[in-house]
């Protein structure tokens, strides 16, 4: 079975994120990784390339439109408050404030949820809209509830 840390290990790895990446969260059930690369992907692929590693870890993608994306992240949200960190109300359209909050910003912003078989991985990069470094990587693997 893959650990959490192997799992995002692959992710940092597969955008060249690896150096200087750290756990933003880290506990028995979850970890959250963040890291930028000085690696540019083309707009049109940064949604190519979220989909080719989360299929390289062996995941299977959740429309963004699914209702389990809201227990997915009801899970996370439960994972991360046993690290003691606050988080606001959660639901299935945060990820969309946030994307729209980032583009707002004149970034491009591509996100997928996968489930593997012990795991739920998030995957969120993105960039300035004139492809221009850094590129901004997220992972979130959270155990999942059994």
């Amino acid at each position: 079975m893959q650990k959490k840390l192997e799992i995002a290990g692959k992710v940092m790895g597969f955008f060249d994120s690896f150096k200087g990446s750290r756990p933003a969260i880290d506990n028995d059930k979850i970890v959250i990784v963040r890291s930028r690369s000085r690696k540019v992907i083309p707009i049109d692929e940064l949604e190519s390339k979220v989909l080719e590693i989360g299929e390289e870890l062996g995941g299977v993608e959740v429309s963004a439109d699914s209702e389990k994306i809201e227990d997915i992240l009801k899970s996370g949200d439960k994972h991360i408050k046993e690290s003691e960190i606050q988080t606001g109300t959660i639901d299935n359209r945060g990820f969309m404030r946030v994307k729209e909050e980032l583009e707002s910003m004149g970034l491009v912003v591509a996100y997928k949820v996968f489930e593997l078989p012990s795991f739920d991985v998030i995957i969120a990069i993105w960039e300035d809209k004139n492809e221009l470094p850094p590129l901004y990587v997220e992972v979130t693997v959270s155990e999942k509830e059994e």
